[in-house]
């Protein structure tokens, strides 16, 4: 039987993208146990593996499901001002309650400051970050005895996100998205030139770790705009598994994980059994966004606790967080979108029908 191309696998529309992000962001949860607490050991899979903790990984994956599903909304005929309604409506308005949440209640509780209030560096995080301009993590006075004092160290992938946002805007604007052989062409360009010249992407973006993110949405761009051509097959994988082995403990291990993860992603998304968990909400974006915090507060609760005791309880209260976040906040702001919707002719005339 002939393989199933991800364009099909996409418009049976039965995936596993919930689940799949809930769990990568109780992972980063897990992942950065170590640095909040400041304990041993390290996530078990940096420890097998030895290349890149357990956070960094599903990062990583967020970028890759991000880049398909953001690459189709652009691309889909509701129009553009729908999508960028759309993606200011699903980040901007549950990230604004979390940083008023921070600064103004958190933080004004817990700070040892006595100027919090009339300390430029509360504005500066306050503004800067509820805007994504940049990212600022640090408060005037806030978890200043902990071993780490940022107050929300996984902002700065949000800052990232939205100028991916834009990137895949201008080029839906253009017309690229709508030409397969042009947008193939200009990504493997990219691709080329930044591994020739691996600082030529820094007036987009500074950091390495922000370029790595970067790729890994663009591969699920690219992966988006060849669905049709690209199949889900355990021989493939295997083949990918199969030359991480051999190039483990090597520079070119590197490069095999920037494909082998992406291809591991969207396998697993639309792999038969999950869908299941489709019927429930999608609390991904409010776990990730109140994880780091959360394990802070649990932290300043309970400095003694082993990392995984830290874990727990911070993947709990950070799923209280979410759940508050999608039922007040998400949910209520994404239903807008229809208000910028695209009218067709029949719906336009609907109402004289």
């Amino acid at each position: 039987m002939r393989a199933k191309s991800l364009g099909d696998l996409f418009k049976a529309e039965s995936n596993n993208l919930n689940l799949i992000r809930l769990l990568a962001a109780f992972s980063v949860i897990y992942g950065h146990a170590n640095a909040i607490t400041g304990n041993g050991p390290v996530d078990i899979f940096l420890q097998l593996v030895g290349f890149k903790f357990i956070g960094g990984v599903a990062v990583d994956a967020f970028f890759v499901i991000s880049g398909f599903l953001i690459t189709a909304s652009a691309a889909s005929n509701k129009g553009l001002k729908y999508y960028l309604a759309s993606r200011v409506l699903r980040i901007y308005p549950a990230l604004i309650v979390c940083i008023c949440l921070t600064v103004f209640i958190i933080g004004s509780l817990l700070t040892s400051a006595s100027a919090y209030w009339s300390s430029s560096e509360t504005w500066t995080y306050f503004w800067k970050n509820i805007t994504l301009a940049n990212t600022v993590y640090n408060l005037p006075g806030v978890f200043e005895g902990l071993h780490s004092n940022a107050v929300n160290g996984s902002l700065w992938s949000l800052y990232v996100e939205v100028r991916l946002y834009a990137i895949i805007a201008l080029v839906s604007l253009m017309g690229i998205l709508g030409n397969r052989s042009l947008y193939n062409f200009l990504f493997f360009v990219a691709l080329i030139s930044s591994f020739l010249t691996p600082d030529v992407w820094t007036f987009v973006f500074e950091y390495e770790t922000h370029r790595h993110v970067a790729l890994m949405f663009m591969i699920g761009s690219f992966a988006w705009v060849n669905r049709d051509r690209l199949t889900v097959t355990p021989w493939v994988l295997m083949v990918l598994l199969f030359c991480a082995a051999a190039t483990h403990g090597t520079p070119t291990f590197g490069m095999v994980y920037n494909l082998l993860l992406p291809y591991v992603v969207l396998t697993l998304a639309f792999c038969p059994g999950g869908a299941w968990f489709n019927k429930f909400s999608d609390y991904s974006y409010g776990v990730y966004l109140y994880g780091w915090l959360s394990q802070q507060l649990i932290m300043s609760l309970y400095p003694d606790a082993s990392n995984m005791k830290n874990t727990i309880l911070s993947c709990i209260l950070a799923f209280v967080f979410a759940f508050a976040s999608w039922h007040l906040i998400e949910k209520p702001a994404m239903r807008l979108r229809v208000y910028f919707k695209r009218r067709t002719p029949m719906e336009g005339n609907a109402k004289y029908a």
